[in-house]
C-alpha cells in the first residue's frame, strides 16, 4: 500500500508496521532478537509491527537496529532558507573592476600567402 494524504492514521500505522516487519525478517531477526537489540520488550515490537500506536522513540530505536535510521532524513528533510529570506539578504556587493584593454594580436612574420 502506498501511504498517501488520504490514508487514515490506522492505515498508516499498519503499513509502517508491515514495512518494519519485512525489514526485520530480511535482516534476519526474530521479534525476540529485535527486542534484545533495542532493549524493548517483545510485546512492544509486536505492537509496532501490527500497527498499534507506540512511542516515536520506539520507532527510532527499531529503525536504528534495522540500519534504517537515515530514512528519517527523507521523512522530514531539513528546511533551507525561504526565497523571501534570500531576497531580504540581497546580493552581496562586489567591487567593480576595470575593463581589460583589448590587446592587439601579436604580429608574426608568417603569412598565408594570399595577403598583400
Amino acid at each position: 500500500m502506498k501511504i498517501t494524504f488520504y490514508a487514515s492514521t490506522n492505515e498508516v500505522l499498519s503499513e509502517l508496521g508491515r514495512r518494519i516487519k519485512s525489514a526485520r525478517i530480511a535482516l534476519p531477526a526474530t521479534q525476540k532478537e529485535m527486542a534484545e537489540m533495542t532493549n524493548l520488550s517483545q510485546k512492544t515490537i509486536s505492537n509496532l509491527e501490527t500497527g498499534k500506536d507506540v512511542s516515536f522513540s520506539t520507532v527510532v530505536e527499531v529503525l536504528r537496529a534495522l540500519g534504517l535510521l537515515q530514512s528519517l532524513e527523507l521523512m522530514v528533510p531539513e528546511q533551507g532558507p525561504r526565497p523571501s529570506e534570500i531576497a531580504a539578504l540581497g546580493k552581496p556587493r562586489e567591487r567593480a573592476g576595470r575593463r581589460a584593454k583589448e590587446k592587439p594580436e601579436a604580429q608574426s612574420g608568417w603569412k598565408w600567402g594570399d595577403e598583400e
